[in-house]
């Protein structure tokens, strides 16, 4: 692919313009899940999945794994492993127990506050500068990006 690092900068020669984009896409999502796992010494997908959990009340296991476009095993782990560090309960209902629902501990939302605002100034530091025409521009090209890919 050409590349030649430049100041700390991968620069991608002979390559189109989309195919710069879709590298540097590629490596910025890395970059945030690697600064975002190092600031607030955890995965953004414990927040993401307690904050669904918390947004729901309470919701099955099924309807999270729908929620975070992740196997049913994947699912499985990260709930092991939260519910091993005391931040959510799982359980079955009376009239189904094939169906395992999910709810917060008072520890999981005491967690979910402080990792909702150490997200917060993640976010504030990784948009700084950035305009609120830039934001609506970038959600936008990214939501189409989305639908592409849900499209293939």
């Amino acid at each position: 692919m050409g590349q030649v690092s430049e100041g700390g900068e991968i620069v991608i020669k002979h390559c189109s313009e989309k195919s710069q984009l879709f590298y540097r896409m590629h490596l910025l999502c890395k970059e945030m899940n690697n600064a975002f796992e190092a600031q607030l010494k955890t995965s953004f997908t414990k927040v993401e999945i307690l904050y669904h959990i918390d947004h729901r009340q309470e919701l099955s296991q099924l309807e999270l794994q729908h929620l975070l476009v992740l196997d049913g095993a994947a699912v499985t782990r990260h709930l092991k492993r939260l519910e091993e560090e005391g931040l959510i309960l799982r359980s079955k209902k009376e009239q189904d127990k094939r169906v395992t629902y999910i709810r917060l501990t008072e520890l999981g939302i005491q967690e979910l506050q402080v990792l909702t605002e150490q997200r917060q100034a993640f976010q504030e530091q990784l948009l700084y500068n950035f305009q609120d025409e830039e934001i609506v521009a970038l959600t936008d090209a990214l939501q189409r990006m989305s639908s592409n890919v849900k499209n293939m």
